[in-house]
């Protein structure tokens, strides 16, 4: 009988650290640590740079598909559109080796298939003389900001009429 006990106790126990080291598997462990969070204050004065933009060719039409050709357009699609428009936007940066593109224009559309081609047009630029902002360029930037103002911005951002959603059944 006893014989027969420590066969089946070993058992057990062996059946008892398997489903225990099996559970230990999926376990997920998670750790954070802060600090600093009780320093005092510090504030940096960082003196302006400005940089000029020169361009670096004539007008450019660059058009993206490939970054969306995995994704047929649909609702959910269409909420991403900013942030596919960003990519396009860097994508035609990267294909020009410029550093930003000057005035651009971006045209989103669905293809025949049914996927996103994104067309981005403008002037290739790249920054150039940099240097330590004198009080001239900052009364400059100055009187750029009230002239555009913050409402104007929200206007030229989303431009009422520009954007069209046809669901198709």
């Amino acid at each position: 009988m006893i014989k027969k006990i420590i066969p089946a106790a070993a058992a057990l126990l062996a059946l008892c650290s398997v489903s225990y080291a099996q559970s230990r598997t999926d376990r997920v462990e998670y750790q954070e640590s802060s600090a600093r969070n009780l320093e005092p204050q510090q504030s940096v004065m960082i003196t302006p740079m400005i940089a000029d933009l020169q361009l670096i060719s004539d007008k450019i039409a660059y058009t993206e598909k490939d970054a969306f050709s995995r994704y047929p357009v649909s609702p959910a699609i269409v909420k991403l559109v900013p942030e596919f428009k960003k990519i396009a936007l860097s994508r035609a940066a990267r294909a020009y080796k410029a550093d930003a593109i000057v005035g651009a224009t971006i045209d989103v559309i669905t293809n025949e298939a049914g996927f996103l081609e994104i067309t981005v047009s403008g002037y290739p630029a790249k920054y150039v003389n940099f240097r330590n902002a004198t009080e001239q360029d900052v009364n400059l930037v100055a009187k750029a900001k009230s002239v555009t103002g913050e409402e104007n911005n929200k206007i030229l951002e989303n431009p009422e009429g520009q954007t069209r959603l046809q669901i198709e059944k």
